[in-house]
């Protein structure tokens, strides 16, 4: 099997930032003429190198690496046990250590009220060089680490970057993709590089020329004729080309098949096999998310898709209508609206870490809500469309809608 975790460990080979990787050098070079520089903070959209050029860092410079990230940030007493024996010690010999936290910004959905002092001691101990890696760097959580480190940006990777990173990657893996679905990748990766790495060799890997088992849209679908071609086939492939073909995130199509399941089915065992296949589904997605290990989609796409549509042992009903999933459906009374909604939930949703169908039912209200009172405390607007815009990247009109956004 292909590494899905493939990750250049050379710097000059990250490609994208060059302003970034240049500042980077410069720690190096400072550390090795025996300074003590304040830790970086490396801090960008996901996917743009920031891991793997601090990693790179670290093996050209031969420095020991000790890493923690989200999943290992649990409280003060583990921070400290962890790291500050690595942050202050170093022999003649055994050489430096770098002291890498990825995922800062997790923190406080993970740290106890201790840990942001535990880090701030081993900052103020350390004898070797730290890193801290985040995606946003305004994240109250980490607001401490402002003044005692040194931001670095990595910026979003345009498609022509990305393009150049899959053709090499490419070449070097034998992995020989064609232009056309590497052209087709780097233009749905939204300035990804990892995603887009993990698209391809998923594709390699499948030894399948087609876009459609990571889930391509290379054409548009209205959600009812993708409902048909799942609650209406009974073969492998057509489902498959259903669920592909359509333009909804994953886990908002996965709603809508939940919510029609029984609009079709009426065996009670049909029912039973349909939504035991569409909760495995649903598994793989979470799973594909939290690991980002994008191989899983092709289990969920096979499940939420034939696995569904194979469940029944009768002619699917025909009588009822499809129906809007009803945990988003008071959402908004038009098109256009729920559109909205998809969207912003869509740039909240790295912070949040939740669905986008769980986003736009469940946050996005509360969301508005603080806004308002915001507004009513009397916080200037201006304030506020600059938190947004830093924070979720949101223009003034977006900030508008939400503000006055009701479920």
């Amino acid at each position: 099997m292909l590494n899905y975790f493939y990750r250049v460990n050379e710097i000059g080979l990250i490609k994208g930032n060059d302003t970034a990787v240049s500042a980077m050098l410069d720690f190096a070079r400072s550390v090795s003429n025996g300074a003590n520089p304040k830790p970086l903070l490396l801090y960008g959209p996901p996917g743009t190198g920031k891991t793997s050029a601090a990693k790179a860092l670290a093996n050209k410079e031969g420095w020991n690496v000790v890493e923690m990230n989200a999943s290992d940030y649990r409280d003060r007493d583990t921070i400290k046990k962890t790291l500050l024996s690595a942050a202050t010690s170093r022999s003649l010999f055994a050489g430096r250590t770098l002291i890498l936290l990825d995922e800062i910004d997790d923190m406080n959905k993970r740290f106890d009220s201790g840990a942001g002092s535990a880090i701030a001691e081993v900052i103020s101990k350390s004898m070797n060089p730290i890193i801290f890696i985040a995606n946003d760097m305004w994240d109250q959580s980490i607001s401490f680490l402002r003044n005692k480190t040194t931001p670095v940006q990595f910026k979003k990777l345009n498609q022509l970057t990305i393009t150049s990173i899959l053709s090499d990657i490419s070449s070097k893996m034998g992995l020989n993709a064609d232009k056309d679905m590497i052209l087709a990748i780097s233009g749905r990766s939204n300035g990804d590089a990892r995603s887009a790495i993990n698209d391809m060799m998923v594709l390699a890997d499948t030894q399948n020329d087609s876009l459609e088992v990571i889930g391509f849209r290379d054409r548009k679908k209205d959600i009812f004729s993708v409902l048909d071609g799942i609650f209406m086939s009974n073969t492998l492939t057509a489902p498959m080309r259903a669920v592909s073909s359509s333009d909804l995130p994953n886990d908002m199509l996965m709603q809508w098949i939940n919510e029609n399941i029984t609009n079709r089915y009426s065996e009670l065992a049909d029912l039973e096999k349909a939504f035991a296949m569409l909760s495995r589904a649903s598994f793989y997605f979470n799973r594909a998310q939290k690991a980002q290990y994008y191989t899983y989609w092709r289990y969920m796409n096979v499940l939420m898709s034939s696995g569904v549509a194979l469940s029944k042992s009768t002619y699917p009903n025909t009588f009822k209508r499809y129906e809007f999933p009803k945990n988003i459906k008071e959402l908004s009374g038009s098109k256009a609206e729920r559109g909205s909604a998809v969207q912003i939930a869509k740039k909240l949703q790295k912070h949040l870490k939740s669905s986008i169908s769980r986003i736009v039912s469940e946050d996005l209200p509360m969301v508005s809500a603080i806004i308002r009172d915001s507004s009513a405390k009397g916080v200037e607007k201006s304030e506020v469309y600059d938190f947004f815009a830093k924070t979720f990247d949101m223009d003034a009109k977006e900030v508008d809608w939400l503000a006055s956004f009701s479920k």
